[in-house]
């Protein structure tokens, strides 16, 4: 809704809503108030006190009591990745790639590693598990964020309790453990 900056002051009611032409719901705001300002810097005043309003009418906290919500889990560059309710849903890891599970949100995110190569990891937290089920003398390695290896898992094997909080790099490699 575009308000002019003369029509302010005549603008009268409290918060309510209607339909818009297309028959979409739309919230309209009235009763602001110009204070002396003019041109984009009332415009900008508006907003703000449109924002708030919202934010009020609508109860939602601000964004300073808000809690934010923990980041995904993500490696870059990206594979893919599926989110499971529960533990017993996870499917077994597929022949030639690398599975490495992160719990998160009370669920788990499962990283399905196909290509050779090194994957940075962000916010991953917790303990986890990864799976190699690459062939031959393929080795997944585990590098913390300093760069040590912290584990290295055999192909056609797994392992359990991966520390994810201390981890920076995922590594497939021809290289024997």
């Amino acid at each position: 809704m575009s308000i002019a900056r003369d029509e302010w002051k005549a603008l009268p009611g409290p918060v309510g809503s209607r339909e818009d032409e297309g028959g979409k719901f739309v919230r309209v705001f009235r009763g602001a108030v110009r204070r002396g300002r003019s041109g984009a810097g009332a415009a900008m005043a508006a907003g703000a006190g449109l924002v708030a309003t919202m934010t009020a009418a609508m109860g939602a906290a601000s964004p300073v009591d808000a809690p934010a919500a923990p980041a995904a889990p993500a490696t870059f560059p990206s594979v893919p990745a599926k989110y499971y309710g529960n533990a017993g849903d996870i499917p077994k890891c597929r022949p030639g790639h690398v599975c490495a599970t992160v719990a998160y949100g009370g669920k788990y995110h499962v990283f399905d590693f196909y290509r050779y190569g090194t994957y940075g990891l962000s916010n991953w937290h917790g303990r986890g598990r990864v799976v190699n089920e690459q062939a031959g003398g393929a080795a997944a390695r585990v590098y913390d964020r300093s760069g040590a290896e912290t584990a290295c898992v055999v192909a056609g094997t797994a392992i359990a309790g991966a520390d994810w909080d201390r981890a920076g790099k995922i590594k497939l490699t021809t290289a024997r453990c």
